[in-house]
């Protein structure tokens, strides 16, 4: 036995030294980036391992989870805009990360004059590159794989004039309406992470996870959809992987020179194996499946963190014209710059209600699950701390549906206002509550009726005005809808 760790430790210092030592400039440059992956590998936010410590696991929800393994790069300095906090000028903090590591390597390279090569080092950086990208991009794929991310759009937004939405809205929307193309994209991210988890398939793993995120950050910037750099960071990760062993792979494939690679893989003694097997079985075989039940149980059983669960009114599905309109008892005709008057009406398959009046509303511009970290109350109305509260109402045994407004009415602007519903089915009475965040004050109570088509609606409105709104159902075709499904049917 001791024979054999003192050859398997000789074993160890071969491959320490390596075919050569390195050059002063490849010791220099490895501390430099091996500092600046450690600092985008290592969550540097105190919210991070608070949130961890909280959770409770007989609650535990994919959005948990999802905030454990996507969490984002450093953030030394927050600057709040329309973007969010991962705007444009936000690749500031990928700058200052490099230049910590700058500062760090050189008191490195002060203290430590005698090593020959980081062999060790560099196999452990990789490790924890390695799995720290891997689970980031299956937490990634599977808000796609299970379409939550980018769904189908509302009638509301198929009734919402393009200029009156944000760029990050018209993307999603674009994509969400196509449901297999959002499962591909969710795999294309899904199965890098996977190959990342095992040694054999990492490079192929990274190299794909890098293209495929490149490509996520461009879009990102061109439609200013809030992900850019964080994006941009696991491109960098995948990079530094790909950049392993991508020489030996430029010399075999391109110049067709047979290639020696050299790989260092340290010497486990029995129990730092077990140590090994255990970490190993708990993240890979524990958490990935765990993750995957979890995002497709919410899936299949109603709870979309973009889409409310509550079923609204029965066969009330649809836009509908008003065909008239009464304000305390005084019938108002079709005028489209009256600010009272609705123009027209939709209901959704949940519990939601919007019309368009001429009377715009503050935007709200988060969309959808955006985990921004906002700072103190500066530009509070554009950056929304409070972006995912579905599971805290949920929790607190409260309706969901009120938390899950960002993807109804984020990043839309105009003259269509949302409304949430609680229907009471026995005395047909409607209780309405604004969905905008900036406008949670605005309350109706609608007694409604129902016949085939048409839709009739009386009480009092968020002015205390009495009102009485006849709808009509309108069977309106959507271009951008059907253009996909008769693409479709066609193959």
């Amino acid at each position: 036995m001791e024979l054999t760790l003192k050859f398997n430790k000789l074993h160890e210092d071969v491959q320490e030294l390596g075919a050569n030592a390195w050059t002063k400039t490849k010791l220099f440059a490895f501390r430099v980036i091996f500092v600046y992956i450690l600092l985008l590998c290592i969550p540097t936010y105190s919210g991070f391992y608070t949130g961890i410590f909280k959770l409770k696991l007989s609650q535990i929800t994919y959005n948990d989870l999802q905030s454990i393994v996507a969490f984002w790069p450093p953030q030394f300095i927050t600057i709040q805009s329309e973007e969010g906090v991962f705007g444009l000028l936000n690749y500031i903090n990928l700058i200052l990360a490099l230049l910590i590591a700058f500062g760090a390597a050189g008191i490195w390279t002060g203290l430590d004059r005698k090593t020959l090569s980081y062999n060790k080092l560099y196999y452990w950086i990789r490790v924890l590159a390695r799995y720290r990208l891997a689970y980031g991009m299956i937490g990634w794929g599977l808000k796609k794989i299970f379409p939550m991310q980018m769904v189908w759009p509302t009638i509301g937004m198929l009734n919402t004039h393009f200029v009156d939405m944000v760029e990050k809205k018209l993307y999603w929307s674009h994509v969400g309406v196509e449901f297999w193309y959002t499962v591909f994209l969710g795999f294309a991210e899904f199965i890098p992470g996977i190959l990342l988890l095992f040694r054999k398939t990492a490079t192929l793993g990274a190299a794909l996870a890098a293209v495929v995120t490149f490509n996520i950050c461009i879009a990102n910037h061109a439609y200013d959809a809030g992900v850019a750099v964080p994006a941009a960071y696991f491109a960098i990760i995948g990079l530094f992987l790909t950049s392993y062993d991508l020489p030996n792979i430029w010399k075999l494939l391109v110049k067709q020179e047979n290639v020696k690679p050299f790989h260092f893989y340290p010497t486990f003694t029995k129990s730092q194996k077990w140590i090994r097997f255990w970490v190993k079985f708990v993240f890979n075989l524990i958490f990935v499946p765990i993750s995957v039940f979890l995002w497709g149980y919410g899936f299949f059983n109603g709870n979309n963190y973009n889409i409310p669960s509550t079923p609204g009114l029965s066969d009330t599905k649809g836009y509908y014209n008003v065909s008239l309109f009464k304000l305390n008892g005084k019938i108002l005709p079709f005028n489209p710059n009256d600010s009272i008057r609705w123009s027209d009406a939709t209901f959704e398959a949940w519990s939601s209600l919007s019309y368009r009046t001429n009377r715009s509303a503050y935007i709200d511009r988060m969309i959808g699950y955006s985990p921004l970290r906002v700072k103190g109350k500066k530009n509070r109305k554009l950056n929304q701390p409070d972006t995912q509260i579905a599971d805290w109402f949920a929790r607190a045994n409260k309706n969901r549906d009120l938390g899950v407004t960002r993807w109804e009415v984020g990043g839309m602007a105009g003259e269509r206002r949302y409304f949430f519903y609680n229907a009471d089915t026995l005395k047909h009475v409607l209780y309405l509550q604004n969905k905008n965040v900036n406008a949670r004050d605005e309350r109706q109570v609608l007694n409604y009726s129902l016949s085939k088509n048409r839709i009739i609606l009386w009480g009092i409105n968020e002015f205390n005005d009495s009102i009485y709104v006849v709808l009509d159902k309108s069977l309106k075709i959507y271009p951008l809808a059907e253009g996909r499904q008769s693409v479709r049917s066609e193959f």
